[in-house]
């Protein structure tokens, strides 16, 4: 079996690849980051009995990301699909400290 070889890839190229890829572990740091606090909320509101959904803070923040997102010119409405996402692994980590 031979070795693939791969097609050299102009310099400019593979410099704005290695930005891309830093740029994600920046936002892999972030999401880390994010779950740290949203796991510490998510504590707080197990020893309170407070409910691991608060539906008008998401709506409040999802108001808030699509406004950013326009200011920012990204696409509103797949910001706010990223951050659902998000929404919905930090109520399923809330939950898991409701079962301990």
């Amino acid at each position: 079996m031979q070795a693939e070889v791969k097609p050299s890839i102009p310099a400019e190229l593979a410099d704005l690849r290695n930005q891309i890829d830093l740029i994600d572990t920046e936002i892999m740091a972030a999401l880390q980051r994010r779950f740290a606090v949203t796991g510490m909320v998510g504590l707080l509101k197990a020893r309170h009995g407070l409910n691991s959904v608060d539906p008008v803070r998401e709506q409040e923040k999802l108001v808030f990301l699509r406004n950013l997102a326009k200011e920012k010119g990204l696409d509103a409405d797949f910001v706010q699909s990223l951050f659902q996402h998000v929404f919905n692994e930090v109520v399923k980590n809330h939950r898991s400290f409701l079962d301990k």
